[in-house]
């Protein structure tokens, strides 16, 4: 039975997790149901577009069990004028067309692309969890994410699939299973990693990377519903981040700091641009593989990128991946452009030509604690 407004002004809704955070977020996750509930009651036509991971996917599959939409993959973190010029010939013939943007589209550059749909008087709706840009929230008719309030305990975690999925279930949907997926997906220990959810989210990860643009929702949707084919995906994917791995281990390097054992991998010649398995999947099997009771870090190195993963023993001596992320951020800002993450799992984007100072910094972090 589908939830009523009134069912959800009278407190009918309850999130899936507990904490201040989401407490903060449920007014504008209910106000955001019914606004999508409204907009199903018109019939208006709604053109959803997502990013193209565990973590857009699932919430895309969250949005379509309020309404029929039509959902198109996007392989870019940016909404560019291209984007928008593309969308445009989707809804031209569209009265009061609806365009929503999930995991992607709050950041500046994406503000050129969201004027074009306001322009042809289209109502935009922004879900996303990555750090969101004033001018462009200021363009969209509702947006949501955990930037709002930004003196929580890592925005980020709040996944975009995961709070896509908090909308659906205000709606009357059953939608907790994609909460899951997009956790998982994303490292995101909001909901806890479950085998199953960890598993889908790697076979979405493998499937998008592998697909291009256009409409891929209903496919991915049967790939995880067959199971022979779902555990062949499976299987292919794990190898390719094993293969990866192998490669990025071949010339590790192993420095003390601070009673921590860390290991350093260069991600070059494993992994290529655009395809999977990405660094963060690399990175993340290499620490696996060398995780043990003492405390352990793996930084994988290359390109514009460093990948930090940590265990509890590492992360628990008071400096953990967020902690130097944000370090980082602040002491070394003609080398580092934006850092985040939690305390076992982050990332440092730096400029060019600089992945070697930035690690010897991160050591020297490490040896101070």
């Amino acid at each position: 039975m589908e939830t009523t407004l009134g069912d959800m002004a009278a407190g009918g809704f309850k999130p899936l997790v507990d904490d201040a955070m989401t407490a903060k977020l449920t007014p504008k996750i209910i106000r955001l149901s019914q606004r999508l509930l409204e907009i199903k009651k018109s019939g208006r036509f709604v053109l959803l577009r997502f990013h193209h991971d565990a973590d857009g996917i699932s919430g895309a599959f969250a949005i379509s069990e309020v309404f029929r939409l039509s959902p198109y993959q996007q392989n870019s973190a940016v909404y560019s004028a291209r984007d928008a010029v593309r969308d445009l010939s989707n809804i031209a013939h569209e009265e009061r067309p609806v365009v929503i943007l999930l995991d992607f589209g709050m950041n500046a550059e994406s503000a050129e692309g969201l004027r074009l749909l306001k322009a042809a008087g289209a109502e935009v709706i922004l879900i996303d969890h990555h750090p969101a840009s004033k001018e462009t929230i200021a363009l969209a008719d509702f947006f949501l994410t955990p930037w709002e309030f930004p003196e929580g305990e890592n925005p980020s975690r709040y996944v975009a699939g995961y709070l896509a999925s908090e909308v659906g279930r205000a709606c009357g949907a059953d939608t907790e299973g994609y909460a899951r997926i997009a956790c998982a997906g994303d490292k995101s220990s909001l909901l806890g990693h479950e085998e199953e959810a960890v598993r889908k989210a790697l076979v979405l990860d493998y499937l998008a990377a592998n697909s291009g643009f256009g409409n891929n929702l209903r496919f991915y949707k049967n790939v995880l519903a067959k199971r022979e084919l779902f555990e062949s995906m499976y299987g292919q994917a794990d190898e390719k981040i094993g293969e990866a791995a192998d490669k990025a281990m071949k010339g590790m390097k192993e420095r003390k700091a601070g009673g921590v054992a860390v290991f350093i991998i260069e991600l070059e010649k494993a992994v290529r641009k655009g395809e999977f398995p990405n660094r963060s999947k690399v990175t993340t099997r290499v620490f696996e593989r060398l995780v043990r009771d003492g405390p352990v870090a793996v930084l994988g190195a290359g390109g514009r990128t460093i990948i930090i993963r940590m265990n509890d023993a590492a992360a628990g001596k008071g400096v953990g991946a967020d902690v130097i992320a944000k370090r980082l951020a602040a002491t070394m800002r003609d080398f580092v452009e934006s850092g985040g993450g939690h305390g076992k799992a982050g990332a440092v984007r730096i400029k060019e030509g600089f992945s070697g100072a930035v690690v010897e910094e991160i050591l020297n972090i490490l040896s101070s604690a």
